[in-house]
């Protein structure tokens, strides 16, 4: 004998109908849970259920204080490399766009960097100095910022940068600079080799607010370090990126001797 659908059943396939179908657009808010009552006539525990359903499901984000929105799956970015796949070898941001702008770009998706604290100059002190391989007093070129895709909070960054390298970038932070392309045109090196370190975790408090997820909500945490072609590390960068919206994928060879 087949269940009976309950109401949160009804009212879950009424809204994922309408998530299919582009009435409620990727990235886009839903109504209000009085209006989502008022609209379809069921109690907004009914609206609850229905809504922690499509979270569980992957097809909304709950957002504290801030309203519930629709999944954007076209801002997912694979970060990997497989080479029966064009389209992952081209979400690369670093090997083959420079940037993430200009990777998302080159997908038609727009993307906006905004900056959370100015960008400064100052000592590495002893956790960067680690990171960049470099003495504590070496200054360095501080960028904190956050990365918007299609209006939708993306990753923050808390990048330094070696300032005698990168020095003349300070109190450049509006408008957009490819930074790869302004260091070649400037010292005449090129970044050359990048290594990332992955963590995937839970957010703290400061971190779900910019990112406007909720503190259930994974997050990926990375730490990426970057190469010129004269094998100096002038980059590290710590990412905190919405996880939902990033995977990562990797080939590697399978040593001949673990099948003798």
């Amino acid at each position: 004998m087949a269940t009976k659908a309950t109401k949160i059943d009804l009212l879950l396939g009424e809204l994922y109908k309408r998530i299919k179908e582009g009435f409620y657009p990727p990235g886009e808010r839903l109504p209000s849970e009085r209006k989502i009552c008022g609209e379809l006539k069921v109690s907004r525990d009914t609206v609850r259920g229905a809504i922690r359903r499509l979270q569980e499901e992957n097809f909304v984000d709950i957002v504290p204080k801030g309203g519930v929105y629709v999944k954007s799956e076209n801002l997912k970015m694979t970060i990997g490399d497989i080479k029966s796949s064009t389209q992952i070898l081209k979400s690369q941001e670093l090997k083959n766009a420079g940037s993430f702008v200009l990777s998302m770009k080159n997908r038609g998706i727009d993307a906006v960097v905004k900056f959370i604290e100015p960008s400064s100059i100052i000592p590495a002190g002893k956790n960067i100095g680690e990171k960049l391989d470099t003495n504590v007093n070496t200054k360095v070129l501080r960028r904190y910022r956050i990365h918007y895709a299609s209006k939708k909070p993306y990753r923050i960054l808390d990048s330094y940068y070696i300032a005698d390298w990168l020095g003349g970038l300070l109190g450049k932070d509006e408008g957009y600079i490819p930074l790869f392309k302004w260091l070649y045109k400037e010292k005449g090196v090129y970044a050359n080799k990048a290594f990332e370190k992955i963590n995937i975790r839970m957010p703290n408090a400061n971190e779900a607010k910019l990112l406007k997820i909720s503190r259930s909500q994974s997050v990926v945490d990375m730490d990426r370090w970057v190469w010129a072609n004269d094998k100096t590390l002038f980059e590290y960068t710590r990412i905190i990126a919405n996880a939902s919206l990033h995977e990562y994928t990797y080939l590697y060879d399978i040593s001949k001797e673990v099948s003798e």
